[in-house]
């Protein structure tokens, strides 16, 4: 009897001393105290997180563009468009400047010099995937090697933004061409105009 009274007195202060045991360490934790234990935290280092390039930030752009117009007119002046422009820019503004190209076309022998003002801006604020183009000017045609004439010229198109990073940019443009053009050999045609599809890049 004395025995197991003797057990039971052990087992009881056994579990007194694990519960005493498991208060203390509450009460060290409440406190922000170590238990002693290896600490397992992992520092993070901001110096490794690098920002996102967002492009360009000089106040100054200068870009090239390459593609070609596909003419739904009946003058069969399909063409291959490259230009060159330079402007401002600021903000969501991409470009506001001036800009020329050459426009040959596939077959006739036929050449288009639009010059332009050029307008280009971002639908909002920051990263952007979509921005809006337009440019207005005046195109000298060549149509013939005795026909010579210049008319308005008018682009409109959305563009997709693509690879950037702080020196340069890349872009996609869809667009609607329009040229002004007197008729002549055997067109009644007064405009050349019809879809282009160009590729460019801007510092």
């Amino acid at each position: 009897m004395n025995r197991i009274l003797k057990n039971g007195l052990l087992v009881l202060a056994i579990y007194v001393l694990g519960a005493v045991s498991a208060m203390a360490q509450g009460i060290e934790l409440r406190e922000n105290k170590t238990s002693g234990l290896p600490r397992t935290d992992v520092a993070t280092d901001n110096s490794a997180v690098k920002p996102i390039a967002e492009g360009p930030t000089r106040p100054f752009a200068f870009g090239v563009e390459a593609g070609a117009m596909m003419d739904f007119s009946s003058t069969e002046s399909s063409q291959y468009n490259i230009d060159i422009y330079a402007g401002y820019r600021k903000g969501v503004i991409q470009v506001l400047g001036m800009g020329i190209g050459l426009h040959p076309s596939f077959a006739h022998g036929r050449t288009f010099i639009p010059i332009y003002a050029l307008f280009r801006c971002n639908f909002k604020e920051g990263r952007s995937l979509c921005f809006g183009d337009l440019k207005v000017g005046m195109s000298i045609n060549e149509l013939s090697s005795d026909t010579h004439n210049t008319g308005w010229y008018a682009s409109a198109g959305i563009g997709f933004n693509l690879w950037q990073t702080r020196r340069l940019k890349t872009h996609a443009i869809v667009g609607y061409n329009y040229t002004q053009v007197v008729p002549f050999a055997n067109y009644n045609e007064c405009a050349i105009h019809g879809v282009s599809i160009r590729i460019g890049i801007t510092f």
